[in-house]
């Protein structure tokens, strides 16, 4: 008996899930159908409208023309000047930091970061600007440093013929750069 209840029990799940699956399956149906309903009314509407388009500006008179011509025109105009207003104001910016020294691309840049408002890309340039600056005076500082000459001790001597002829300016000079030369020289 207890056989008989089991059996029972699995053909009720079996016919169950194939109750569901064709329940599924006829939803599914349905939805395409449904789906396909949409997609001609969509295409009907859209040829709908594209004929009533045609018939509009056949009924147009002139006027109406010129003034929608008109309107495109200024539209297009206004999206140019934006445009021109932009080019104007980047260029005036690049300018501005080329002239404090950033590089061409740099400036280019930074001068974009700056008028598209986006305060972390132009502190980021702004940083890159300064690295590159303070090398530069770096290393001009390294070329501009005296070099002594081959043998030397690293301080021009001068002589006492020299010193004879020199004038009061370059006496003082020396007294500065160089007081025990001076000292030395002075008392012959």
């Amino acid at each position: 008996m207890a056989e008989g209840i089991e059996n029972t029990n699995v053909t009720n799940e079996q016919d169950s899930g194939t109750n569901d699956l064709s329940a599924l399956q006829a939803e599914l149906e349905r939805m395409k159908a449904e789906n396909e309903k949409l997609k001609n009314a969509q295409s009907n509407a859209s040829a709908d409208a594209s004929k009533y388009k045609k018939e509009l500006a056949a009924r147009m008179t002139e006027e109406e023309k010129r003034a929608a011509e008109t309107k495109e025109l200024i539209e297009q105009l206004k999206a140019d000047n934006a445009a021109l207003k932009r080019s104007q104001a980047l260029a005036e910016h690049k300018a501005g930091l080329v002239g404090i020294g950033f590089e061409g691309d740099l400036a280019e840049k930074a001068a974009t970061a700056f008028f598209d408002n986006d305060f972390s890309a132009f502190a980021g340039h702004l940083k890159d600007f300064v690295v590159a600056h303070d090398k530069a005076i770096a290393a001009e500082g390294i070329r501009n440093t005296p070099r002594p000459g081959v043998g030397s001790t690293g301080t021009p001597s001068v002589t006492q013929e020299q010193f004879d002829k020199m004038g009061y300016q370059d006496r003082v000079k020396l007294f500065n750069e160089q007081p025990e030369l001076y000292k030395t020289l002075s008392k012959e």
